[in-house]
């Protein structure tokens, strides 16, 4: 799928992300290296962690470079709750159902960097499952209250527009792009590419057009592949269908029109055709022939019917592109879309079964 494609892209490019930043309450900027420094500042409140520990931490936090100060932070976490390795696995894998057992107690976990990291990972699968209804809040929130105990505030706000925009929240999900360019210029280029690009794409999305249709269709796609056949997504299948039908009553409208200009074209260059004979043959002298007399040099009588009568290379190009034979095929939709209208009721039609 396109999208779940675009989505483990983007996924695979944000391990590189060297200064995700997190909002302080203030509106100042935290970059990764301090939320790494208050990290490491909070282990060493935690009454639960001695001594060993926190040296333990420190020494595993501080092995990172600086360009995957985020990896630091959930090895940490590691180090301090050993069951968060089978969590973070299981997002790995891609293994939602496991993730979602697994991190969802942790993301609301007491210990706030705890519950800023399992929210992430959380988000993450379920991003890479295109269940973007559930992944949007936890991206939210990572953006909210537990902005400063995370350095994926960056990768948040570029899925939360993936999320947005696969939920048809279109201006919400260019709001959510263009603060994910402006904030985080120094994010992987194939990320900043990638928003640039779906920005250009959502702003070109005309209602009752097919760019309106398609984006439906994928809505429509994805709630079928989740089983999801609920109201939602039975509307946006009365509006697709309202939309096509709508769509080939204007091709048909407009296909009626070319060929009642066409038919005046030819019935004009036949006019003309045959008034071009008539003139050729008025202008050819009358001469006398041996056995009978004839106005035509060869004595033969002059077929003056369009089919059999001079015709040029131009007026050939033309006749060939009138053939009925080549018109017969017309698609009442332009190519490009042909495969998507099958695959959404291929979908549709395997949901009945």
């Amino acid at each position: 799928m396109r999208a779940r494609q675009m989505i483990q892209m983007a996924f695979s490019s944000v391990v590189a992300l060297s200064v995700l930043c997190s909002v302080t309450a203030a509106g100042g900027i935290l970059k990764s290296d301090d939320v790494v420094n208050a990290f490491l500042a909070h282990v060493a409140q935690l009454k639960s962690v001695d001594d060993a520990q926190r040296k333990n931490v420190e020494a595993i936090v501080r092995q990172f470079s600086a360009d995957s100060r985020q990896d630091a932070i959930t090895e940490g976490l590691v180090a301090l709750y050993p069951k968060y390795a089978d969590a973070v696995a299981a997002s790995d894998d891609d293994d939602v159902q496991q993730s979602l057992t697994l991190l969802q107690p942790l993301a609301n976990s007491e210990d706030s960097f705890l519950a800023a990291d399992a929210t992430f990972y959380l988000a993450r699968s379920l991003m890479n499952n295109e269940q973007f209804e559930q992944a949007l809040p936890l991206l939210k929130r990572l953006n909210d209250d537990l902005a400063d105990q995370s350095v994926h505030k960056g990768s948040a706000t570029f899925f939360r527009g993936v999320a947005q925009s696969g939920l048809l929240q279109n201006s919400k999900a260019i709001a959510s792009f263009m603060e994910f360019l402006e904030d985080y210029p120094q994010a992987p280029e194939r990320l900043r590419v990638s928003a640039w690009r779906q920005v250009q794409q959502l702003q070109n999305v005309k209602q009752g057009q097919m760019t309106d249709i398609h984006q439906r269709m994928d809505f429509s796609r994805r709630r079928l592949e989740l089983e999801e056949p609920d109201q939602v997504t039975q509307d946006q299948q009365d509006q697709i269908v309202n939309m096509l039908a709508k769509l080939i009553k204007e091709q048909e409208k407009k296909e009626v029109s070319s060929s009642k200009s066409n038919s005046k074209n030819t019935k004009k260059q036949q006019q003309q055709q045959q008034q071009q004979q008539q003139q050729q043959q008025a202008s050819k002298p009358n001469k006398s022939q041996k056995g009978g007399s004839s106005s035509n040099a060869n004595g033969k009588v002059v077929q003056k019917s369009y089919d059999d009568g001079p015709v040029s290379p131009w007026s050939r190009l033309r006749d060939r592109s009138r053939d009925p034979a080549n018109n017969a095929i017309k698609e009442k939709l332009p190519a490009r879309y042909r495969d998507i209208v099958e695959r959404y009721y291929e979908a549709a039609n395997g949901n009945d079964k």
